[in-house]
């Protein structure tokens, strides 16, 4: 198989997986990122999403529970104290949370994938960018996507490759 090396190929790459490949490649997007929480409810979940053998009912329970991580890490609405730690968890548990998503298991989705690794390069963005300072410097921020998208095509290879052995 030829190296992804292009947005275009890594697209393309995870809607040719089935949905529980997805779910499982997801997972490991999730798990690049799970450094930027202590959220057990996340870690647990992101394990749940990772497991093959993983059963319905234990899938449903992660999601449910990785969704109220979510929502009590959102913005509700309110953008005068944005706490970028607490919106890079949030962007966190929704990647885990797509992934785990129940409405996807009766629907060829194909883009569920592509929609978690965009939401771990949001975290890492969300983590990188600097708020200390008068005038934040987006630089590193920028720095961490492209590793971010690096890292992911790399994650998908070696799952590929992994498939195809």
């Amino acid at each position: 198989m030829s190296k992804i090396s292009t947005m275009e190929e890594f697209k393309l790459a995870l809607d040719n997986l089935s949905l529980e490949k997805q779910r499982l490649v997801s997972a490991r997007f999730v798990a690049a990122v799970l450094d930027l929480t202590n959220d057990d409810r996340i870690i647990q979940a992101q394990k749940i999403a990772a497991d093959p053998k993983a059963t319905a009912e234990s899938l449903m329970s992660a999601y449910h529970s990785v969704l109220h991580a979510a929502i009590e890490s959102s913005l509700h609405n309110t953008f005068e104290e944005m706490d970028m730690q607490k919106q890079t968890e949030h962007f966190v548990a929704q990647a885990c949370s797509t992934s785990l998503a129940p409405s996807h298991q009766n629907i060829k989705w194909r883009h569920m994938a592509v929609s978690v690794a965009h939401y771990c390069r949001i975290a890492r963005i969300c983590s990188a960018i600097q708020h200390e300072e008068t005038k934040p410097s987006l630089a590193p921020a920028e720095e961490s996507l492209h590793d971010q998208i690096k890292n992911q095509f790399e994650i998908l290879q070696k799952y590929l490759d992994e498939q195809s052995a």
